[in-house]
């Protein structure tokens, strides 16, 4: 049996694999979670319609896939392979998704999930638990202690760690994606303090593995740095050796295209556009405005600020800043850890460490 990628969204024909959880060769069970994809307004699960063997795994964490490309193959062990390769579904997906973790919460509850509602396509175990509590009018028991259920709870947890003007720009471009922002960690701002759209700061980021043990998964980035990427460059890394997931961002008014490469933790904030055969790397902030012309490369940790252009075949180093309303002409290559001042016009390659100012001055850092 051939698993696929599922249409998410009705006008998205693109997915990006954030999270692969099974081998080649691994067996699983029928129900048993193989993938995590995620559009740019929701993510969904993708479980094994059957127990078996898993054969071929040709995707890895990052891609984009188109829906229907086949993200794996399960061998039954009980059929002969020529029945298992011709055999092909649409993994986990139908008209509503529903998680493993769901039918198992509905099972120890007695739920009929005909009764629950799913939020955003899917049925997950906050959906079964919130049908529970309707019913009894009571709370209901998660793992460890009891806690209030909103019907509308979502599994997709979600911190960013930062309260400043990027966060704030984070908090914008995730309204209506799906996920449950409990707050905001910030080493400097005090607890309760409104950051943007109802959410607050919770605390420092000594909490955040609390969160994490607490089945708060996604983590956000909200850091920015008119002159550096180092501590936002630090953070990242930080967070995902903790084990947090660090999806991309794209605001709805955003322009990416389909052939376009996204790496992970990137985001892409309102009005920006980014054209074909680019390729943006991990961390990377493309903000409001900002242009990226055809077969670009933004690379890991670099920040392109609000109304920065980059013409075509243009390449941006790691942790490079290029400046409010800077200009790259074509087939420019900035090196790494550079600094482009705003307004800047940049017609020749700039290297490594280099410092340029508005008047196109030059000097290392």
């Amino acid at each position: 049996m051939l698993v696929e990628a599922p249409r998410v969204n009705a006008n998205e024909d693109n997915l990006q694999l954030i999270e692969i959880r099974v081998a080649q060769g691994e067996r699983v069970e029928e129900g048993a979670i193989l993938f995590v994809l995620e559009t740019t307004k929701a993510a969904v699960e993708v479980y094994a319609p059957e127990a078996g063997i898993i054969g071929r795994l040709d995707s890895k964490v990052g891609d984009f896939v188109t829906v229907g490309a086949v993200l794996c193959e399960i061998v039954n062990e009980n059929a002969n392979a020529a029945s298992a390769m011709a055999s092909t579904a649409t993994a986990g997906v139908n008209e509503i998704a529903i998680t493993a973790k769901a039918r198992k919460a509905a099972s120890e509850l007695g739920i009929d999930l005909a009764d629950v509602s799913p939020s955003n396509g899917r049925i997950g175990e906050a959906e079964v638990r919130a049908a529970a509590s309707r019913r009894s009018g009571a709370m209901v028991a998660g793992p460890d202690e009891f806690q209030p259920v909103i019907p509308s709870a979502s599994l997709r947890r979600a911190v960013i760690i930062g309260g400043g003007g990027h966060a704030a720009c984070l908090i914008d471009a995730l309204d209506g994606s799906g996920y449950d922002i409990l707050g905001c960690t910030d080493q400097a701002l005090p607890v309760g303090q409104h950051v943007c759209g109802g959410i607050s700061v919770i605390g420092t980021e000594e909490c955040l593995e609390r969160l994490l043990a607490e089945g708060t998964r996604y983590a956000f980035i909200g850091i920015g740095g008119a002159q550096s990427s180092e501590v936002r460059r630090a953070m990242f890394e930080r967070a995902l050796a903790m084990g947090f997931v660090l999806p991309p961002v794209i605001h709805p008014s955003a322009i990416v295209s389909k052939a376009t490469r996204i790496g992970h933790g990137c985001h892409i904030l309102a009005g920006a556009s980014i054209g074909p055969r680019c390729t943006i790397g991990n961390n990377v902030i493309v903000n409001q405005g900002s242009i990226v012309c055809h077969d670009s490369i933004v690379q890991d940790n670099a920040h392109l600020t609000p109304g920065a252009i980059l013409a075509g075949g243009v390449s941006v180093g790691a942790r490079t800043v290029v400046g409010m309303g800077a200009t790259v002409l074509l087939g420019v290559q900035i090196g790494a850890d550079c600094l482009i001042h705003n307004g800047a016009h940049i017609s020749a390659n700039v290297g490594d460490n280099t410092i340029v100012d508005a008047q196109g001055r030059r000097h290392l850092r």
